[in-house]
């Protein structure tokens, strides 16, 4: 079991609380609203049983989130310390080194709340005050009207750049408390099977033996021949009994490439891989068949033993 513990600071409102709750209850987990060392932080504690290296993985994991007026606050500090003005607010970028340095050794995720809701009205703003200039008409000004800061999109996006290059922190941005509470579902999902996941890559190419990441070769070249074999099999659809047959007439690769490469065989190269016997297709008729390496094997056998361009792609 897995508890997730969320500043009362990231949900301030009721509502906000009961959608974060809702959504860890929905993967089966507690959700909690305590203080964390750095506010507006969420971080998960394992339970009792769980394995050390699985706790390890799961408190390396944290996600800060900001509203979208202090995003703007930030972003706005970064533009004025561009331009060489002195400023009291902290940019994004120093904010996240503040996070950082209270929490190391720690993957940091950034979600920040409605920020694209502030370009959307920045932008009808812009139509509403091109309207007002073509009809000569001013539209109603609503009372009690906030004070905005002006952010254009550029300068946003290059205060998220600054921010990645230099923490290597992950920002993503959701647009409603709804958005928020769906993704902590999400993060907390994979937080919660990140150790049962994290070695699904170790076996990544199609041609090594399923469960394990390698072919062991003692020092007396014991398991070399198996290696050979899994390399045939990278080509495309050729099957093991093929790769078997090719093992057969050449036991390793430097004779198959001084065979497609010797000035007598070359120009037949081709033609004699064709031409090695698979064996017997046995069917339920009397008939049975020979079956051949082909054309098609052959020649891409043959392109990679003898192809120049490194380049070159063997489709």
């Amino acid at each position: 079991m897995l508890t997730v513990f969320v500043d009362p600071a990231v949900a301030p409102i009721d509502k906000q609380k009961e959608l974060i709750t809702k959504a860890c209850t929905e993967i089966g987990l507690l959700c909690e609203f305590v203080p964390q060392r750095v506010e507006r932080t969420i971080s998960w504690v394992p339970s009792l049983k769980t394995p050390a290296s699985a706790c390890e993985d799961i408190g390396n994991e944290v996600i800060a989130v900001l509203s979208s007026e202090d995003a703007l606050q930030m972003i706005n500090a970064y533009v004025q310390h561009k331009k060489g003005s002195a400023v009291d607010e902290l940019t994004l970028t120093e904010w996240v080194h503040s996070v950082q340095a209270t929490l190391p050794n720690q993957n940091l995720t950034v979600l920040i709340v409605g920020l694209e809701k502030y370009f959307r009205n920045k932008k009808l703003l812009a139509k509403q005050k091109h309207r007002e200039a073509v009809t000569g008409q001013a539209a109603k000004q609503k009372k009690n009207t906030k004070s905005v800061l002006i952010i254009s999109f550029q300068e946003a996006e290059e205060a998220f750049v600054e921010l990645q290059l230099f923490t290597g922190c992950v920002v993503q941005h959701v647009e409603t408390d709804e958005d928020l509470a769906y993704q902590i579902k999400l993060y907390t999902k994979a937080v919660r099977d990140k150790s049962t996941k994290k070695d699904r890559f170790d076996n990544v190419f199609s041609f090594l033996e399923e469960g394990v990441s390698g072919i062991s070769v003692n020092k007396q070249g014991q398991g070399l021949i198996k290696v050979w074999k899994h390399q045939l099999m990278q080509f495309k659809n050729l099957s093991s009994e093929m790769a078997e047959a090719v093992l057969c007439s050449y036991p390793s690769p430097y004779l198959l490439h001084q065979m497609c490469n010797n000035n007598e065989t070359g120009q037949n190269a081709e033609q004699l891989l064709a031409d090695i016997n698979v064996g017997v297709r046995r069917s339920a008729s009397v008939i049975s068949t020979n079956r051949k390496i082909g054309k098609e094997q052959a020649r891409r056998i043959y392109t990679f033993m003898t192809a120049q361009d490194p380049n070159k792609v063997i489709k």
